[in-house]
């Protein structure tokens, strides 16, 4: 009995090995739920037609081709890929960038044979370029011509929706607002409704940007009358009040914006970062109006202290901190907000703004 246990124990990890180097053999499709697809995506095999509502993804397998819609796609990976890409690639999925980049420059100079591997280098690359560009003052010229490539390079992309989106914020943080509407109507056209209640809502904040607030309430108001009712489009819809209410602040119904924004934040779940963050800074916005400078500091103050997750959001909150502290005769607190927005998020437009 000791001796075939001995001899699973050592043949075990072998078998788990061949197992992994097997599966490493073959294309994998991560879905939200369940074991990966796994197959072989064919050269012609990824379809961005959105004029005729095709964005999929085929893979061949032993039972035949299966589709696979882009907005079903965590993640793929492909069958004999440089190691440094799917180190990259996960140091993206957690948010390392700075790590994950340094994995890809890696592979810079190195012949990539299939042009699906060489695409996803290319986007992680462009991809990480942007977000330390968003949040630590990377070139954000550089980054939007490094993803415009990616799209013109791979325009049959899965990727193409996600490169579209970040090359609206990237205009919007350059303070681009008709570009970034622009670059958000890539997303608008994605044959999906949750993508276009999120393109609906960047275009909307794009033209409060411009001060179009008119039109601006009109996206929001698309958002707003759509019938979808899942998880993500009722966070967009949360969004989209948040939208709406600055509208309304920016047209003189301050306590109408008020109203909406506390029952907004009364019957939602503070764990959503990016939603509170929002509201609280709108609410913010909304006292200024009035003139109460300390109610404001307190609206601001809970994003900057709870809500700091979206960091367009806290940049935006330490740029007015930064004014108010000083209106309230608390100058030391001033200069440590304008450092902090000045530190952690240069590459904001809210951090070029005096």
């Amino acid at each position: 009995m000791f001796r075939r246990l001995t001899t699973v124990t050592i043949f075990l990890p072998l078998l788990l090995s061949s197992s992994a180097l097997a599966q490493r053999d073959m294309d994998q499709i991560y879905l939200p739920k369940g074991a990966p697809v796994r197959g072989s995506i064919p050269p012609d095999g990824m379809t961005h037609d959105p004029a005729r509502g095709l964005d999929k993804v085929t893979i061949d397998q032993s039972g035949g081709p299966r589709d696979i819609q882009v907005n079903e796609i965590v993640r793929i990976t492909f069958a004999g890929e440089p190691t440094e890409l799917v180190a990259g690639r996960n140091n993206v999925l957690q948010k390392n960038y700075n790590q994950a980049l340094a994995e890809l420059k890696k592979l810079d100079g190195q012949k990539i044979d299939r042009p699906f591997i060489k695409q996803d280098i290319d986007f992680y690359k462009a991809l990480c370029q942007a977000r330390l560009a968003l949040s630590e003052g990377g070139d954000k010229k550089a980054a939007e011509t490094a993803m415009y490539n990616f799209v013109r390079s791979a325009p049959q992309s899965y990727h193409f929706y996600e490169a579209a989106e970040t090359l609206g914020d990237l205009a919007m943080a350059s303070g681009k607002w008709a570009d970034a509407t622009k670059y958000y109507t890539g997303l608008a056209g994605a044959p999906w409704a949750d993508y276009q209640m999120r393109a609906n809502n960047a275009s909307g904040r794009a033209l409060i940007g411009e001060k179009q607030y008119d039109q601006a309430m009109e996206k929001f108001k698309a958002v707003l009358s759509s019938d979808l009712s899942s998880a993500e489009a009722i966070r967009q819809k949360n969004l989209a009040t948040v939208g709406r209410a600055i509208c309304l602040v920016e047209t003189g119904k301050v306590d109408e914006a008020m109203t909406m924004l506390k029952d907004l934040i009364d019957k939602n779940d503070p764990q959503d970062a990016v939603l509170f963050a929002r509201a609280y800074n709108a609410l913010g916005r909304c006292y200024l109006k009035q003139n109460k400078p300390k109610d404001a500091v307190l609206a601001l103050l809970h994003t900057d202290l709870l809500f700091y997750a979206d960091a367009d959001a806290h940049a935006e909150a330490l740029y007015h901190l930064s004014k108010l502290w000083s209106d309230i005769n608390k100058s030391d607190r001033a200069v440590a907000a304008r450092n902090t927005l000045r530190e952690r998020y240069a590459g904001s437009i809210w951090a070029t703004l005096e």
